[in-house]
Parts: C-alpha cells; sequence; structure tokens
C-alpha cells in the first residue's frame, strides 16, 4: 500500500509509521522551505552520518521525502499524479484547508473513486469546536480524561498517538481493504472518549467512578521501596493476592503493603513478587536495557523505538530527497 502523507509534527507522522510498522509504504510530501517543522526541533540526533532533529528521525525514518509547495498549481498538478499511484492520501489541516488549497476531499473522491482520504484532527470535521486550534491537553480535558483529580499533564499524549495515530492506522487499514474509497473523518476527541468503555459503563448504570482500577484499592497501585523507587502492584486476582498475603502475613492494606516494600529495594520485588505482579517502576533511560525490553527488539541500535505495529527501518530522509517520485 502506497500512503501519501501531507501531515507534520506529532499525530499525522505517528499514524503513518504505524503503518510503516505494518509494510506499507509512506511518500511525506512537505514544503520546500523547510519541509516538516520537527526537522529543526531540538534536541538532534546523528543517524546515517547525518544529523537530524530526534523527533523528526523517530517519526519520519523511512519514509520517502518530496518537496511540495500546494500553493501553486504545478505542484498541486504534481501532487494529484502522485495520488493516482496511491491508495492513501493522509492529512491533519484544519477543516475546509484542503479545499482552499484546490484539493478537496470531495472532488478528489469523484476524481480517485478508490483512494481513502484519512482527515486527522482533533476535534473533528463537524461539531462548534471544529475550527478551534488544539492540543493534547485541551482534548484529553475535553474527553473527562483526568476524571476527578486534580489534573497533572501526561508524560504521553495518549489523544495524538493513541487515540489519534493508532485508531487512524487501524482506520486506514479497514478502509483500504473494503476497496471503494473513503473520506475518513478521525478526531483526537472521539478516540478519547471512546476507549473510556468502562468508565462511562459506570456512568450508564447510575454507579460511581471505578476505584478497582484507578488507585483506590491497595492491591492495585503504587508503593516506595527502601532506596527510593517504586514498585506497581495489580495483585487483582486471588492467584495473585495469595503470595503477596503470604509475604505480608494476610495483611493486604495499604499500610501492610508500604511497610513491606519499604524494607527493601526495587529491583528486589521482582524476583520475589512477580507471581503477584509485582513489577519495577522504571525511569525512561532504564527501560531500553531491562532484559525483557531487549529480548523484545523493541529499539533500533540508535536508541529509537520501533512504533507498536512492528519494526521500521530505513534512513531518516532528506528534504526532498526523493522528488523523482514526481
Amino acid at each position: 500500500m502506497r500512503i501519501v502523507d501531507l501531515s507534520r509534527l506529532l499525530p499525522g507522522p505517528f499514524a503513518t509509521l504505524c503503518l510503516q510498522g505494518l509494510g506499507h509504504e509512506v511518500i511525506k510530501v512537505e514544503d520546500p522551505a523547510g519541509g516538516d517543522y520537527l526537522r529543526h526541533f531540538p534536541p538532534t540526533l546523528t543517524v546515517d552520518d547525518a544529523t537530524h532533529g530526534a523527533w523528526f528521525a523517530a517519526l519520519n525514518r523511512g519514509k520517502r521525502s518530496v518537496a511540495l509547495d500546494l500553493r501553486r498549481e504545478e505542484d498541486r498538478s504534481r501532487l494529484l499524479a502522485l495520488l493516482g499511484t496511491a491508495e492513501v492520501l493522509f492529512e491533519s489541516f484544519r477543516p475546509g484547508v484542503l479545499a482552499r488549497l484546490g484539493l478537496d476531499p470531495l472532488a478528489l473522491r469523484q476524481r480517485y473513486p478508490r483512494l481513502v482520504i484519512a482527515s486527522l484532527t482533533g476535534w473533528g470535521q463537524t461539531g462548534p469546536l471544529a475550527m478551534l486550534p488544539g492540543h493534547d491537553i485541551g482534548f484529553l480535558s475535553l474527553a473527562g480524561m483526568f476524571g476527578h483529580a486534580v489534573p497533572g499533564v501526561p508524560r504521553l499524549q495518549w489523544g495524538d498517538l493513541a487515540a489519534g495515530g493508532l485508531v487512524a492506522a487501524l482506520r486506514v487499514v479497514d478502509a483500504v481493504a473494503r476497496g471503494h474509497g473513503a473520506w475518513l473523518d478521525i478526531a483526537m476527541l472521539d478516540g478519547l472518549v471512546g476507549l473510556q468503555q468502562t468508565q462511562f459503563a459506570q456512568l450508564a448504570a447510575k454507579a460511581p467512578p471505578d476505584q478497582t482500577l484507578s488507585g483506590g484499592i491497595a492491591i492495585y497501585n503504587f508503593y516506595r521501596c527502601a532506596d527510593g523507587g517504586f514498585v506497581s502492584v495489580g495483585a487483582l486476582e486471588p492467584r495473585f493476592m495469595a503470595p503477596l498475603a503470604d509475604a505480608t502475613g494476610g495483611d493486604l492494606s495499604s499500610e501492610a503493603l508500604s511497610r513491606l516494600f519499604a524494607s527493601a529495594g526495587r529491583d528486589e520485588w521482582l524476583a520475589r513478587l512477580g507471581e503477584a505482579c509485582v513489577v519495577p517502576v522504571l525511569r525512561p533511560e532504564e527501560v531500553a536495557s531491562h532484559p525483557q525490553v531487549a529480548a523484545r527488539g523493541l529499539f533500533t541500535p540508535e536508541g529509537l523505538v520501533h512504533p507498536p505495529t512492528g519494526p521500521v527501518q530505513g534512513k531518516v530522509p532528506r528534504l526532498g530527497e526523493d522528488q523523482g517520485l514526481v
């Protein structure tokens, strides 16, 4: 499958990276005046004897790059010719921008009936907020992702990556498999709300918010260890509770578990209570070298991580280096 990708920054390039992980070809179309902003975003990383923005390298390695100014009729014609060879057009402009560039999705659908056009935005193509700008923190906020707790900025952009990028990749694969083309309206807000199946089921049942998986019980929580590190405990089922109860003399209260884990260092507990779903909380810089992660081959030699759909190989493209494609 050939994907022509007009997106930039994080959500769209992550979506097409996930499609690369499934073995598909991605042609990245960039503005000749500098290309994707992430090309120049620090920090930098040297890969294949060239220096790139590290985020750009992570999201765009293995893709091909052509430089087109879509405000110019000649370059739009080149893009249209390229779309004649592709199954997917991926874009993440605000609603209406593609049409203003002379590339109205409805017209493209008529010209290329089998083309799948994937439009990934924060709020969607419709609704009162459709034309507003947005970022991940705002999509999370409106989707109710912070619950009743005091909100804090999450380390991962769940809207951009999971509810946006991964969902987009799944919908693209489905639409192409159906074989009759489509214009997909993919919103990060929709994905974030849709991820919360059990949380909204609680509300539908007129029940209080779930406490079992949200820190309300002692056997599904975090505990500080003797060396200042932390472990997570996920001993929900009786067979996992049993070894934990043996270690505490039968007391599974948060106080008893706090005393237990404070008696030894973080890295001792996996060997001692791994059967009770006790796992060390790793710092980001520790992840790549952990034996389980290393055994799974999740990182490249340069330290970049493969997308969740599978390994991606190939060099980081220079701006416009595949201009021969158009």
